[in-house]
């Protein structure tokens, strides 16, 4: 017995198939992940504090080699040397310092200052009182040392480099400042003989500007000090630091550290985190792990929900669209909503249509004009003998009466009657169709007088090549439909090649068309479909001479082929015949 099969639509199969994939592996990697994370979380956080310590320490010591250098700077310019020199006497003096020997100071100290906003200050201290520095209008010109005790440190470190800890100057214009600072004793490189002293000032802002990159928490500090344990940073509230372990309780909080000494200055760097900083991300982790995962899961099963809609509707689309073909509706096309296999599948059927609807509408077209043509065909069944033959005896009977000009069209309408009856072929020489044109032409010419004016230009050669037969004559009847007035009016034909193809321009300077009209015609001797109105036997189809000339070009060599207005014309009317070059005779 045949066991029943129980429908599963592909949406629940989406839906369990997310189930399997994506919701229990994502709780499973989330539960191991906190717990990994909570085993971890305070090691990496030590590891990560030591490492941003010891980027702290590198930053500082290769801060401290350039300020060697800079306070190096004075030894290799001979111009501060020889300033130096000149003021050797360790009588504080008052005397006036020159502009040469200012402006050179000054240049050699502000060079070393470019592109060093965080310093407070570079100053050169000559023996006999005087200060050089590059804030000439807000420093003292002087100094005394009663008020500057940090020079001690400075001689004491002979001439080596010497970091001050935080102190009070008083050679700042606008009042006591509390900096750190790095001096050196400056002496004469030949005699050892002590020249003076350089000093680069550095306030709590500049420490913070060469710390700003170091940063582990909101709460967290950075503490410096120098190898005697006097604190650098901050200037201001002096701590403890001394701890045997990776913890330090401190103001009522328990802090992680990790301090690391300098073996380049010696100095040392604390970081401090507090615990409940590294707490705080932990409960948030969590919080945003269960948020995040109940939010993506439900996201999941919503986007399965839309994803399999998505994926079934444009198949039933599809079939819907197949059933409409089936009955006979070429006309209709599958929307394509997707850029996947199924959008390229939909692609592919409305093409497949598209060429059936094409194929089948010329079929049917071509039936049509066939049908037309024989419908046609029965309205001139009359026999083309006895009409020439009456022409024949219309024609002596005006000779008789020596009416000439009544011969003249009789002869003309004899010509359009042989050429349009007689003649089956499909293509026929530019001379003949140009001959038709030109009887047809004086028939009208006898008939409007000098209201009508005609041209020629056709270019030499171009009278033997093959074109479809009768698709010039519409074109000036439509001329003497719709373009005469109260003037003459010249209808001009010319022929020019443009690379393979061959154009027949038929223009006149009549009446012409308003940009509207103009558009309304093209789009008429355009369109693919147009109803046709019904008319009575024999009677003529208007407005749709010009269609069926463009239709049948069309129909013959395919797109980029056909009649074409100019558009650009400012008086009358111009119509392009283009069509491909064809050599031969007649056929």
């Amino acid at each position: 017995m045949r066991h029943k099969m129980i429908f599963l639509s592909l949406r629940a199969k989406f839906i369990y198939l997310f189930f399997l994939l994506i919701t229990i592996p994502f709780f499973l990697s989330g539960l191991i992940t906190y717990k990994q994370y909570s085993n971890n979380v305070q090691a990496e956080a030590i590891a990560y504090t030591r490492q941003i310590i010891d980027q702290i320490t590198i930053n500082l010591d290769r801060y401290l080699k350039e300020m060697d250098r800079l306070t190096l700077a004075p030894y290799y310019d001979k111009n501060v040397i020889d300033i130096l020199n000149a003021h050797l006497s360790h009588i504080p003096t008052t005397n006036y310092v020159k502009n040469d020997e200012n402006a050179k100071m000054n240049f050699m100290i502000t060079s070393l200052a470019i592109d060093r906003n965080e310093l407070q200050g570079i100053m050169i201290f000559t023996n006999d009182g005087i200060i050089f520095s590059n804030l000439q209008d807000s420093l003292t010109q002087n100094w005394e040392l009663s008020a500057n005790a940090w020079m001690k440190d400075a001689v004491a470190a002979d001439s080596g480099l010497v970091i001050i800890p935080p102190h009070q100057v008083f050679y700042y214009l606008g009042g006591p400042k509390e900096v750190v600072s790095i001096a050196r004793v400056i002496r004469e490189a030949t005699t050892n003989k002590h020249l003076g002293i350089v000093k680069v000032d550095l306030s709590e802002k500049s420490f913070e500007k060469i710390l700003a990159s170091a940063s582990f928490s909101k709460n967290s500090h950075i503490y410096v000090s120098d190898r005697q344990d006097r604190q650098l940073y901050p200037l201001h509230g002096k701590v403890d630091l001394a701890t045997t372990s990776n913890q330090i309780a401190m103001a009522g909080e328990t802090y992680l550290t990790a301090t690391k000494q300098s073996d380049y200055t010696g100095m040392y760097v604390t970081g401090l985190i507090p615990q409940a900083d590294m707490k705080t991300g932990a409960r948030q982790l969590i919080r945003f792990t269960i948020f995040i995962s109940v939010g993506a899961v439900l996201v999941a099963y919503f986007i399965a929900g839309i994803a399999s809609g998505r994926l079934v509707r444009p198949i039933r689309h599809l079939q819907m669209k197949m059933k409409k073909v089936q009955k006979g509706d070429f006309g209709e096309r599958a929307t394509v909503t997707t850029f996947d296999e199924i959008g390229q599948l939909t692609e592919g059927f409305n093409v497949m249509v598209a060429e059936i609807e094409r194929l089948v509408r010329e079929v049917y077209e071509s039936k049509l004009r066939e049908r037309e043509a024989e419908f046609y065909a029965l309205q001139s069944q009359i026999n083309p003998h006895f009409i020439y033959n009456t022409l024949e005896s219309i024609n002596t009977m005006a000779l008789q009466a020596q009416q000439y000009k009544v011969s003249h069209v009789v002869v003309n309408l004899g010509r359009l009657l042989r050429y349009t009856v007689d003649k089956n072929a499909k293509y026929v020489i530019l001379q003949d169709e140009i001959s038709f044109v030109e009887s047809y032409l004086e028939i009208q010419s006898s008939r409007l007088g000098i209201l009508l004016l005609t041209e020629f230009h056709v270019e030499i050669g171009h009278e033997y090549l093959l074109i479809p037969k009768l698709i010039l004559q519409p074109l000036v009847e439509n001329v003497i439909e719709h373009a005469l007035t109260d003037q003459p009016v010249t209808v001009k034909i010319s022929t020019r090649i443009e690379g393979e193809d061959l154009l027949i321009v038929v223009e006149d300077d009549g009446a012409g068309m308003s940009a509207a009209r103009r558009i309304q015609v093209e789009k008429h001797m355009h369109a693919e479909h147009v109803e046709e109105s019904k008319q009575r036997f024999g009677e003529k189809k208007k407005e749709f001479a010009l269609r069926n000339v463009h239709r049948r070009l069309f129909l013959l060599y395919g797109e980029g082929y056909g009649l074409f207005m100019n558009k650009t014309t400012t008086k009358g009317s111009q119509f392009l015949v283009r069509i491909p070059l064809l050599y031969g005779e007649e056929s």
